[in-house]
């Protein structure tokens, strides 16, 4: 068998928008990155921090030093992705600070290689994990309605209309050491991977990330939703960006996976055509 057609293989099929909303400047960032040997890519999403003069600057700067690191690997990337990443993450925070004294930005990326997928995050810029419809994961924020809902005394539905929502106790640049929250879990074909700034969570449910991605395909579905949350958000709406990953199998791998429902007797009639 072919490497390429092992059943380990992932393809993703990708789309992502970013509406301004209502603010007077873009602040969130975002970009997909491939690996030279194409062997894995890495989604990052980035929102600046709108309170600080630089927050475009910030976010950009996300992107510019993950791009730099995708181009130039370093050998752990793969052997190590976690550690990897965290080295990635503490790069964002040095350059931000060389270059501005008050830029700060969320971060939230996501490495995938085959059909292990390594996140990242900081601030409150999500990660979501969904199969079958089913949400698997979310990041957690790093803010004072998380805290809340941690405790008790809020529930998530609640979150997006809190007035502290924007209080975050976590992000990059700044006289504080990053402090990323990380992780890791297996994709299968079908899995949806949604990163996406608090401007597009506030105002999407978790349902219409899910359907409006099956019905629409990636890319269509991210400019849908992306509109739809600035929309939503009304005049004061904040900046929206949305990625969105959906793990495909190629047209080998479909066609070996079904045979191992049928009969070893009756499996073994369909063997000429591999």
């Amino acid at each position: 068998m072919n490497p390429a057609q092992s059943s380990s293989t992932r393809q993703w099929k990708s789309g992502a928008s970013s509406q301004q909303g209502g603010r007077h400047e873009q602040q969130d960032r975002w970009d997909i990155f491939q690996l030279p040997s194409q062997t894995a890519l890495l989604a990052v999403l980035a929102d600046g921090m709108g309170g600080h003069i630089d927050g475009a600057l910030g976010a950009q700067i996300v992107i510019d030093v993950a791009r730099n690191f995708m181009q130039n690997p370093p050998a752990s990337l793969l052997s190590d992705p976690s550690t990897a990443l965290d080295q990635l993450c503490q790069s964002m925070h040095d350059t931000i600070n060389r270059r501005s004294e008050t830029a700060r930005s969320t971060a939230v990326m996501v490495l995938l290689d085959h059909d292990r997928a390594h996140w990242l995050n900081i601030g409150d810029s999500r990660l979501y994990h969904f199969r079958h419809g089913q949400r698997l994961m979310r990041t957690r924020d790093h803010s004072a309605v998380q805290i809340l809902m941690d405790l008790g005394e809020i529930d998530e539905t609640q979150m997006a209309t809190h007035p502290a929502q924007n209080r975050l106790y976590r992000c990059l640049g700044g006289e504080e050491e990053p402090k990323p929250d990380q992780g890791e879990f297996s994709a299968e074909p079908g899995d949806l991977l949604a990163l996406c700034s608090d401007g597009v969570w506030e105002h999407i449910t978790e349902t219409e990330l899910w359907t409006t991605a099956i019905d629409h395909g990636p890319a269509a579905a991210a400019r849908l939703l992306a509109e739809q949350a600035a929309q939503r958000g009304g005049t004061q709406a904040d900046n929206a960006t949305l990625v969105l990953l959906r793990a495909e199998v190629n047209a080998m791998t479909s066609r070996r996976s079904w045979r191992r429902w049928l009969p070893t007797s009756l499996a073994s009639l369909f063997k000429r055509d591999s």
